[in-house]
């Protein structure tokens, strides 16, 4: 049993490590019609310091990818979120990476050693994760320029694959 403060430190770990736990899968997500209500904030600090509010990119497209340096899944597909990135800035698509609850310490090596130009936005207490109900790593939200989900993705997505890229520029109908 264990007692005391190892206890508590280990009953706070326990959310994260269920986290952990879903992003094991070996096949690549699709992008899902988005079900599940109203689009909810999103506003934070990068890790250069500088504000992003969801809600000052009206009229553009936004991918919210939700994400952390010790999920493997979300460490391989980071390369072609970048690429992806670089290629719909000009047709109006922003690509923003949500980091769930690590220190600029831990992920500015990362970004930098990936040559990682997108914003991140730190998500140092979980909250913003908790507000989008983000329950898998990486999960993936497609804004419309409307501000309203018309995508997600649970799980690590190809972000090279046309067909994906043609439903990240054309959100369509809800």
């Amino acid at each position: 049993m264990i007692a005391g403060a190892p206890r508590r430190r280990f009953l706070r770990a326990l959310p994260g490590l269920a986290l952990l736990a879903r992003t094991t899968g070996t096949r690549a997500a699709t992008l899902e019609p988005w079900k599940g209500g109203a689009t909810p904030p999103l506003a934070g600090r990068t890790l250069a310091g500088a504000p992003f509010v969801l809600a000052d990119q009206r009229g553009r497209t936004v991918l919210v990818n939700f994400w952390a340096t010790w999920c493997a899944p979300c460490v391989a597909e980071m390369p072609a979120l970048q690429r992806l990135a670089d290629r719909l800035a000009p047709r109006g698509v922003t690509v923003v990476a949500v980091n769930f609850q690590e220190n600029a310490a831990r992920i500015a090596p990362f970004v930098e050693r990936l040559g990682i130009t997108l914003p991140v936005v730190r998500d140092h207490d979980g909250a913003v994760r908790a507000a989008w109900n983000v329950n898998v790593f990486p999960t993936t939200f497609v804004v419309g320029p409307d501000q309203r989900i018309a995508w997600v993705a649970r799980g690590e997505v190809d972000w090279d694959d046309p067909q994906v890229e043609s439903r990240i520029v054309n959100p369509g109908p809800r």
